[in-house]
């Protein structure tokens, strides 16, 4: 299981410059940009929005962007307090309004860390477990064993809907051959692909 930053926001003000930080949780580096864009509209007199993020479950695609501060002094910080804490698929943005006093290269440096390491402290981290997702269809007759097996090989079962045939979405561990488990059971069983299930 992974963990990643639950959703949040939290301000932190040094010499008269207001850092607000704000954390997300991303499926995909594709969900990065509409969000920065969003906040660049809800704070349009801020100087910057600065932001880090890990979209993937290992670490490896990352990303940051200083958003015009001095290079390597915002969005570097912020991903850095993200990997520290073993977060995965989270985004931490920082909106920047300037105080009129500059605060120089390590100034902003531990300002952005600090905004981004006291809001993964203030929110938390959130176990994700990852699923292979699944549509299945039956008769109601089925379905009693079909629930059973579902249930012993550790399911999470969702959109239940019983009409003529009883269909619900299941989700459950990749280690799991669910294929194997259902063998002999008159079930249709289309495959979703994968998700991730937040464990609150």
């Amino acid at each position: 299981m992974i963990s990643c930053v639950r959703s949040g926001e939290r301000e932190l003000v040094v010499k008269k410059s207001r850092f607000i930080a704000y954390s997300y949780r991303i499926s995909s580096r594709d969900e990065v940009k509409p969000i920065i864009a969003a906040l660049k509209s809800k704070h349009p007199d801020a100087r910057h929005v600065c932001y880090g993020y890990i979209a993937d479950e290992k670490g490896d695609d990352f990303g940051y962007d200083d958003n015009g501060e001095p290079n390597g002094t915002a969005g570097k910080p912020i991903y850095s307090a993200i990997a520290s804490a073993g977060a995965r698929k989270s985004l931490i943005a920082v909106v920047r309004y300037f105080g009129g006093i500059k605060l120089g290269a390590g100034g902003l440096t531990r300002a952005y860390r600090q905004s981004a390491s006291e809001l993964i402290d203030e929110s938390g981290l959130v176990g994700i477990k990852k699923q292979s997702a699944y549509r299945l269809e039956c008769d109601g007759e089925t379905y009693k064993k079909v629930a059973s097996v579902l249930r012993g090989v550790g399911c999470d079962v969702t959109d239940i809907v019983y009409g003529v045939a009883v269909t619900c979405n299941v989700g459950v561990s990749p280690e799991v051959d669910l294929l194997r488990a259902l063998n002999g059971l008159d079930v249709r069983l289309t495959e979703l692909g994968e998700r991730y299930e937040y464990c609150e």
